[in-house]
């Protein structure tokens, strides 16, 4: 009895009808029977939203919870010196906070790498703005930057 309910719901319903969609199913129409759908209000508050591709569950992180999705980040160190290569990441990070305290930084060792990362920006055009920035701030870290995509976090509001 319910199939052909589902059935119908499957339709291409404009956007500005999603919210309505639980009251359009339960709507009576002559000759086509009736169905009753009873639910929680908050399925129904869910229905038809937009969904986040690629988001995992939102993680608390201090007193913010963040998404992690993919994105992009500026690479500005990487070494396989495993005598030289750590503590060039750490004082380039120091160097970077000085200047942009508001940059997120990521130094990570992934054999036989140490890399510093920085930012969680969700366009490539974002990246790019800063990438410029860096650059003119800090020309002696020269060529070696560059954008690349990685999984980044986002602050959920």
């Amino acid at each position: 009895m319910l199939f052909p309910a589902l059935m119908s719901a499957q339709d291409t319903i404009p956007k500005k009808q999603y919210e309505d969609i639980v009251s359009k199913i339960n709507k009576p129409v002559p000759g086509k029977g009736s169905v009753t759908i009873i639910q929680d209000d908050k399925i129904a508050d869910k229905l038809g939203k937009p969904v986040i591709k690629n988001a995992i569950t939102a993680q608390p992180n201090g007193e913010h919870k963040y998404l992690s999705i993919s994105g992009f980040r500026i690479q500005i160190f990487s070494g396989n010196n495993q005598r030289v290569s750590k503590n060039e990441a750490f004082s380039k990070e120091a160097d970077l906070k000085t200047v942009f305290p508001e940059l997120s930084t990521y130094v990570k060792y992934n054999a036989p790498f140490w890399r510093l990362r920085v930012g969680d920006f969700q366009t490539y055009q974002d990246a790019q703005n800063m990438l410029t920035q860096l650059r003119h701030t800090f020309p002696a870290f020269g060529r070696e930057m560059s954008i690349v995509r990685e999984k980044i976090q986002v602050k959920v509001q």
